[in-house]
């Protein structure tokens, strides 16, 4: 039988906190000590009895934990591939991932490097910030240094995503750069727009940010999306954990509106955006809504902005990567998102991703699904010559 291509669309890396520290300018390691030494002592009381870190700072459920945590996968330190690629091409080689798009990850939740990668890619992109830009820079050009050398293990497997803050423009576009030129390709992830933002300089249809997407369309970078937070802290009201769930995704779509409907697609045709991890079950209804706006009367603001449907813009210029939580939602309704906008993702090494059983969650999420499109669903033939000829893909159909 002829084997699949499978290409992740969601996967997580970055270095323990002492690696992370090798690749800071040297004028900041002082502070990042500092900073380190800070959050070590804060953080003591929060492992639980597994030894490992309690994820926003609740235990998970022994019978939750005892499927992941009796993996022989698991015990084997297969989780180490999120900073070791040696580790890492093993367990893809195992799942049958031929090449995947890599997103930050704090190594322990609550335990990221200070002013690394969890601050950069996902706090708003608020003028103001709780973090000094001069550190988010600095923790910016880290993180790509080190997914740089990441990468590099095997550059036709592992497509990084550049992270950068955008409060200074031009600092902006030479990091881009930089970090594309030294061999990080898998697009530029665009930091959380959150519900609390409110400056106008802020939201992506500014005008400011004109030259980042030249200069990603110059790079054939794509623009990618991924939720982490909503930017609303919400107290003690509540299920503080349960309100910060409901919110998560959405700031994570924002950044589609306002890029589809201030034309910033048909400016830059070459531009795509893939919203990672988000769901896609909402997107049918959102583009019914926009195509209701652009076809009646209130509509011809936006038909001066744009010339085709905002459906049609999608379909031409938007990716759903779908990923745990979701992933059987989007599938099963493959043909209002459409077939060829959907992007299977792994989660790798995620608690609450596929892995180390991906196999099987990936049999249950196509089950039913013709094979043409399933080969759609889980690697497109435009990626295949990115990854290598001598490659064994999927011996046996995702499908089952």
């Amino acid at each position: 039988m002829e084997r699949y291509l499978v290409i992740s669309s969601d996967t997580h890396a970055g270095p323990p906190a002492e690696v992370f520290r090798d690749y800071m300018d040297p004028d900041f390691r002082e502070t990042y000590d500092q900073a380190l030494a800070a959050q070590a002592e804060a953080r003591k009381d929060i492992r639980n009895q597994s030894g490992l870190t309690v994820r926003f700072g609740k235990p998970r459920a022994k019978e939750i934990t005892a499927p992941f945590l009796e993996s022989e996968r698991v015990k084997s330190e297969g989780q180490h591939g999120a900073w070791d690629p040696v580790v890492r091409e093993r367990e893809m080689d195992r799942d049958g991932v031929a090449a995947e798009i890599i997103f930050p990850i704090p190594q322990e939740p609550g335990a990221a490097p200070p002013f690394g990668a969890a601050i950069v890619a996902h706090s708003t992109t608020s003028l103001r910030g709780d973090t000094p830009y001069d550190k988010q820079y600095a923790g910016a050009r880290a993180y790509n240094r080190w997914l740089a050398d990441m990468c590099s293990h095997d550059p036709d497997r592992h497509g990084g995503a550049i992270i950068c803050p955008m409060h200074d423009i031009e600092a902006a576009l030479t990091e881009i750069r930089r970090a594309r030129e030294s061999g990080v390709s898998g697009g530029l992830l665009l930091p959380v727009v959150g519900w609390a933002t409110t400056e106008v300089e802020s939201m992506y249809y500014h005008p400011r940010f004109e030259p980042v997407w030249e200069l990603c369309e110059e790079l054939d970078l794509p623009l990618l999306t991924h939720p982490l937070v909503s930017g609303i802290d919400h107290g003690d009201f509540g299920s503080k954990y349960a309100m910060e769930s409901a919110e998560v995704f959405s700031p994570a779509h924002r950044p589609l509106w306002f890029l589809l409907l201030s034309g910033v697609f048909e400016r830059h045709p070459k531009l795509t955006l893939t919203i990672t991890e988000a769901g896609g079950s909402w997107m049918p209804n959102m583009m019914f809504r926009f195509d209701d706006i652009y076809v009646n009367k209130k509509g011809q603001e936006l038909r001066e902005t744009i010339s085709r449907k905002p459906s049609e813009v999608w379909a031409e210029h938007g990716f759903i990567g779908a990923s745990p939580p979701g992933g059987r939602l989007e599938v099963e309704q493959r043909d209002q998102i459409g077939v060829g906008n959907i992007i299977w993702g792994s989660d790798y090494p995620h608690f609450e991703g596929t892995w180390p059983y991906v196999r099987e969650r990936m049999k249950a999420m196509f089950a039913g699904v013709p094979e043409d499109e399933t080969r759609l669903l889980v690697g497109t033939e435009a990626e295949r010559d990115r990854v290598e000829e001598g490659f064994r893909g999927q011996d046996e159909p995702p499908s089952g």
